[in-house]
This record gives C-alpha cells, structure tokens and sequence, in this order.
C-alpha cells in the first residue's frame, strides 16, 4: 500500500470518536460502534488504547526500555538542572528527536510512554539523598539515645532532702553539668563539676519540701564544652511525714 494513502487512512475525521467514547468502547468488550468499521485511525486508537489498559509489554520492548533508562542515567544531572540541559542541547542534537524521529520509530505505544515516566521517577529518586538520623528534633547539639549517662543516684522516695547527686563517668568527658529543675523542667539550680559527684546547697535542699517533685539530669562535656552525652532525667521527692510523727508524749 502506498505510504500516502496509508497515512490519510490513519488520519483523525470530522466524525472520529472522541476519547470518552473510546474509553467505554475499551471498557466493554461486547460494545461495538459502527465508525469503527469505515475509519482506520478510531480503530487504532482503540487497539492501543486497549493494549495500554491490558498492561501487557510489547515484543521486543524491553530492548528499548533499557536503552531509555542507559541514556536516562548519563543525563541525570541535566534532567536535575534545566541549565545544563539547555546548554547540552545547543551542543547536541537531543537523543530523543534521536529515538522519535522519522526513520526509527514511527509508532510510539502507551506502555512504553509509561515505562519511561515511571523509570525517570525511579532514577531521581534513587540518587536522591537519603535522610539523615536525626537524634534530637529539637533545640540543643544532637546526643544518639545509646550515649547516655548512667546515674547512681539518688532518685525516687526519700527519707530526707539528699545531700549529693552522683552519677557513673562518661568515656571522654572532662566534666560534668548538673541540671536541678522543678517538675514543669524550670529551671531550680545547676552546677558543674570535674568529678563524678557534686554537693547540693543547703539553699537548694531547703526547697525539696517533702512530697515535692524535683527532676534533676547529668550532661558529660568535652574539653571545648561540646555535649557527649546526657542521663535520663531522675526524679525524687522528700516522704511526707505522718501526722502522728511529731506529736510528743503527753505526761500523767
């Protein structure tokens, strides 16, 4: 058949089915219209349209596909930078005028139209950067959760306001900032030491009343005053007395 007949064949017409009638035409598989029978072009239309729903590879289309994803992978910074782009294709003659110009390929299917977007997202996202870890959303220096600092004591009920605050040495430190707060984490008093022990004020111990929570935490520093690490925050209070506990005995 010659070429220029085929192609006024393949033509769309003034009658042609529009693509909503086609969807419902590819839905169906009993449904008929009688267009089909005298127009080429809606014909087609609806055999690819059905092949691209049917998701089935065409043969021989892996071949192609791969070279895609080849050329894809050697312009990745271009496709990331449209500057590069513009300048590469001043230079070059574009690789896909290449695979889509006349001579090579004349018929462009659907599932390949697919393949290809979904191979560009899978690239770009590959060579995205992966999230970094994150060990503290908040404000302060990152401290990793396994970089703690262990506590000896004292926390929980006490008998009496305690006197010390002890806690284990941290590799690497060179001393040691201590964080007394009230049990809303305001701040109540802080002190800093080179030791693994650190003696509370008698002003400060006057104000842990009994059944009075106070939190307190250790934070291990470098030589430049860098975080190390931190404890977990403790919490003690001061026992309640009994009621009985002061009376005195009343002679006979």
């Amino acid at each position: 058949m010659n070429r220029s007949i085929l192609n006024e064949a393949l033509k769309a017409k003034a009658g042609c089915l529009t693509p909503q009638e086609l969807e419902k035409l590819a839905a169906d598989a009993s449904a008929s219209h009688p267009h089909l029978s005298e127009c080429a072009h809606c014909e087609g239309e609806l055999a690819m349209l059905k092949m691209f729903e049917s998701s089935e590879p065409l043969r021989g289309e892996g071949a192609a596909v791969a070279w895609i994803s080849a050329r894809l992978e050697k312009r990745l910074d271009q496709i990331k930078n449209p500057s590069l782009a513009r300048k590469a294709d001043a230079a070059n003659v574009s690789w896909m005028s290449r695979l889509f110009g006349s001579g090579n390929m004349r018929w462009v299917f659907p599932v390949t139209a697919v393949l290809v977007v979904a191979l560009t997202s899978a690239v770009l996202l590959r060579r995205s950067q992966e999230p970094q870890l994150n060990a503290n959303a908040g404000q302060g220096p990152a401290v990793y959760r396994s970089q703690e600092v262990g506590i000896t004591g004292p926390s929980g009920e006490l008998p009496e306001a305690p006197k010390t605050l002890q806690w284990k040495a941290f590799p690497g430190a060179s001393g040691y900032k201590i964080e007394v707060m009230e049990i809303d984490e305001n701040p109540l008093w802080s002190g800093e030491t080179h030791e693994q022990i650190l003696t509370i004020p008698a002003a400060i111990r006057a104000k842990m009343l009994p059944g009075k929570p106070v939190l307190w935490k250790v934070t291990a520093l470098d030589g430049r005053g860098a975080v190390l690490a931190v404890s977990q925050v403790q919490r003690l209070s001061v026992q309640r007395k009994s009621p009985t506990s002061n009376r005195g005995v009343v002679p006979r």
